[in-house]
């Protein structure tokens, strides 16, 4: 079920009834898994933010130079961005890189240059030519920028490299130098909570909390009898910041 909305059975009868749920645990914050290993860069999600992922690299024993890494986005279409830069000066200026799976389209006027929007469909390799800054020390950045409105699942970076400086990382052991400003290294796993209420209409009206163990499961009586007109049970899932779907079951059962 997705995210903070609710299921609602309704039963009826005159005979009590056994009601067992079973939640998921986790649920992703995003719809993929890493690229290799456990770990991404993800670039956090919200309105009207902007979110950096920095780092430096020593390019000066070098004539040319190829950024690799392997990227997953979902991002609101035209209206956010997610972009790769580099900057030759210590971050004083950058310059956008063209990718080869962005777009230079501005259609609403959010872009600030080539960039990537949109879905990607799944994981994707992309090989980028940094050669114009060989021979000197570099800023490679990956920033991601919405707008005030609609915010999708956003920006995702695995498996980054420079073979011809020798350095690769798939972020198993750390940040590996890489400088975050709303960037997170994450292992997309989240703590799945539900809620679970049961309302009985009768003479009066009660609502209670139907309390799950640490797995996210229960057991519990429903009283229907001839002084309960009908019982609604309703479920919710609660993980926080991701609207990933997660899924759940229940068996329903006379005594």
């Amino acid at each position: 079920m997705h995210q903070h909305g609710a299921d609602y059975i309704e039963l009826y009868g005159e005979r009590p009834l056994t009601l067992r749920f079973t939640g998921s645990a986790q649920v992703g914050l995003v719809d993929t898994v890493a690229h290799s290993g456990q770990y991404v860069w993800w670039s956090n999600r919200g309105d009207d933010s902007d979110m950096t992922l920095t780092r430096a690299f020593d390019l000066s024993d070098v004539n040319q130079a190829t950024l690799e890494f392997w990227a997953w986005y979902s991002i609101e279409e035209d209206w956010d961005y997610a972009y790769v830069e580099a900057s030759s000066d210590g971050g004083a200026t950058w310059e956008i890189l063209t990718t080869p799976s962005g777009v230079g389209t501005n259609p609403n006027g959010n872009s600030f240059g080539w960039a990537y929007t949109g879905s990607s469909g799944g994981w994707i390799q992309e090989q980028v030519d940094i050669s114009a800054y060989a021979g000197q020390e570099v800023l490679i950045r990956f920033e991601y920028v919405t707008d005030d409105a609609v915010n999708r699942p956003g920006f995702v970076v695995d498996d980054v490299a420079i073979p011809e400086i020798g350095y690769s990382s798939d972020f198993e052991e750390g940040e590996d130098g890489w400088e975050t400003a709303g960037f997170m290294r994450h292992a997309n796993v989240l703590p799945q909570r539900w809620l679970v209420q049961l309302i009985l209409f009768g003479p009066d009206t009660t609502v209670q909390r139907l309390e799950l163990d640490e797995d996210q499961t229960g057991e519990w009586v429903i009283p229907l009898d001839g002084n309960t007109d009908r019982a609604v049970i309703a479920i919710s899932g609660l993980a926080p910041v991701t609207t990933e779907i997660a899924p759940y079951n229940y068996e329903i059962s006379e005594q």
